[in-house]
């Protein structure tokens, strides 16, 4: 019983450890997390080699988190002026809600444009972050989406998209906070949009 409760708690400091890099596709903190894990890979990998040696014929699966924030802003909450800068209005997704405009004190060089979408509480429900010009070749786009991919994967989310389709990605969950995310590299027009390649993240709010 001491030796599970010694394997778990290694466990879970690897777990913390691998998660404390997670930071959004596109950013610089992501940038240099790529040039640490350079200089960590060969560590961690021996570090995994010594845990599955001891865990032989053992299924240990750590729990994932639901999404809570993007950008830095605090879904379900209001904006957090320490985060973003407001920009201007943008048109809402419902009727009585509202949509603002901001620059994120920490955005991904993935998009250059992003709506917060806000409630009859004044909570963030939604963001969408999209690039309004073209990103690049079809490969590059999928790379992105790759790598916004495997991001999502630290988090509770189930993949809806077909594993063949690498334009679109439409990821679920029904954890706490019932969420879903819709990547695209398709062009897209529609309110006060106009995107070559996007990021929407809506929870439900019911």
């Amino acid at each position: 019983m001491v030796f599970l409760k010694v394997i778990l708690l290694s466990l879970s400091l690897i777990f913390l450890t691998i998660s404390g890099y997670a930071g959004e596709p596109g950013t610089e903190q992501t940038q240099q997390i790529e040039q640490d894990k350079k200089v960590d890979s060969q560590k961690t990998i021996k570090k995994k080699e010594v845990i599955k040696q001891k865990l032989v014929n053992t299924d240990i699966q750590l729990p994932k988190n639901p999404i809570d924030t993007i950008f830095l802003q605090p879904l379900g909450k209001p904006i957090d002026p320490r985060y973003a800068n407001l920009s201007g209005n943008c048109t809402p997704a419902q009727e009585g809600y509202d949509c603002k405009i901001v620059v994120p004190k920490k955005k991904s060089t993935h998009f250059n444009k992003y709506y917060y979408y806000i409630n009859a509480n004044k909570h963030v429900y939604g963001v969408i972050a999209y690039r309004d010009y073209r990103v690049g070749n079809v490969d590059y786009c999928r790379s992105l989406i790759a790598e916004w991919k495997e991001y999502f994967s630290n988090f509770e989310f189930e993949k809806k998209s077909r594993e063949e389709n690498l334009d679109q990605l439409l990821l679920v969950t029904s954890a706490i906070q019932p969420s879903e995310i819709y990547m695209s590299c398709y062009p897209e027009s529609y309110r006060d949009i106009k995107s070559y390649f996007s990021l929407k993240l809506f929870i439900d709010e019911n």
